[in-house]
């Protein structure tokens, strides 16, 4: 009976092991013991002593919260985008820390308004169903002691700088040449005025030098915001265009810029087409240059606004980024209404053939455009 008994446990074991889990050592109560769970957001940091040297064969289970950045003796090793709960062979642990492990090494996890209760900090045997599939940054350990340690840095916050400088310098030297484009082009008022429809605007023509400078420099300033949402918000497809030194970051500006710039000429080429299909053809430059008028204003706008919270860190960069972006799909849905409301009471022409107009050269390409970058 008794070696009956034994077999079923036996049994028993092996068809659970997959879903093993012991714990050896548990650093949630040291934790808890020098930080108060109940003095939620008063810390920023918190510090523990493990050991690294007891039970080699085992396994560190460690759970972050959204945000942290793990220090072992002062040296990065994790970087959490989310909530975050990973399981790692002490032996691995004990070669990152390398030359400075010791009986007991320091734990350091930083995060803004951290909560001790919910930092999860075991050694022992766990089962692979308790590692989390959650987005996480291992550092890698260094190979070989006597190479210097290098932390890989990002060129692209000094190239939006410099970019922004170059496109504020190229506007202070647009208003010394044409003084009186820009004025005209970046007024707010003419927005509701509609001074673009009328017989004595200055912007009758399209291809003339002072426009196509205009056009460059504001696509430049476009082209720059694009390349720090893609920057802030890691979109794979768009990933190339932020990557590599300052000469490629400048290269992919400027040639995304001059793309930009010639997709605009398509632009209004493609308007002059539909204003000799619609019979508009004198509402064709206005109404170029009235929403060119909208998305320069817009654009300037937003990149003083980003500049400045990019510089003093007062709120989240990439919810700022989003939100701008938002913004600024809004507000060219408002223009292209008002577009339609200034023509309907200025063309002599059937609103229904004018809404056609309307929806087939601004809302349907604008609606393409917001999928393909917002996703």
């Amino acid at each position: 009976m008794a070696q009956k008994i034994v077999a079923v446990l036996w049994v028993l074991m092996i068809g659970c092991g997959g879903a093993f889990s012991q714990v050896l050592e548990n650093y949630g109560p040291r934790i808890l013991e020098n930080y108060s769970a109940t003095r939620i957001g008063a810390y920023d940091q918190i510090e523990v002593m493990v050991d690294l040297r007891s039970f080699p064969k085992s396994d560190l289970k460690v759970g972050l919260p959204e945000g942290a950045v793990v220090f072992w003796e002062d040296r990065l090793w994790i970087m959490a985008k989310s909530d975050t709960t990973i399981v790692l062979p002490v032996t691995l642990v004990s070669e990152f820390v390398g030359e400075n492990l010791a009986s007991e090494n320091k734990l350091t996890i930083i995060s803004p308004e951290i909560n001790p209760g919910a930092v999860i900090l075991q050694k022992g045997y766990f089962s692979n169903e308790e590692q989390a599939a959650a987005p996480v940054l291992i550092m890698p350990r260094k190979v070989d002691p006597l190479q210097p340690e290098y932390r890989i840095k990002s060129a692209f916050p000094d190239f939006f700088f410099v970019a922004l400088v170059s496109v504020l310098l190229l506007v202070a030297i647009y208003k010394l040449i044409y003084p009186f484009v820009l004025g005209m082009i970046i007024t707010p008022t003419s927005v509701v005025s509609a001074e673009d429809f009328s017989e004595s605007t200055g912007l009758q023509k399209f291809f003339s030098l002072d426009v196509i400078f205009f056009l460059l420099i504001i696509n430049m300033a476009a082209f720059l915001l694009l390349m720090l949402l893609v920057d802030v918000t890691d979109r794979e497809s768009l990933l190339f265009i932020v990557r590599g030194d300052l000469n490629q970051l400048f290269l992919y500006w400027l040639l995304g810029s001059l793309v930009i710039t010639g997709l605009g000429v398509l632009k209004f080429s493609f308007l002059q087409a539909f204003g000799f299909l619609f019979e508009l053809k004198k509402v064709v430059v206005p109404h170029f240059f009235y929403l060119l008028r909208i998305i320069s204003i817009t654009i300037f706008v937003i990149a003083f606004v980003v500049a400045v919270i990019h510089l003093n860190n007062f709120i989240d960069l990439e919810i700022t980024v989003q939100y701008s972006l938002y913004a600024f799909f809004w507000i060219y849905l408002v223009g292209v209404f008002l577009l339609y409301w200034i023509m309907s009471n200025r063309v002599p022409f059937k609103n229904y053939h004018l809404f056609v107009y309307i929806c087939t050269t601004e809302l349907v390409p604008l609606l393409a455009i917001s999928k393909i970058v917002i996703g």
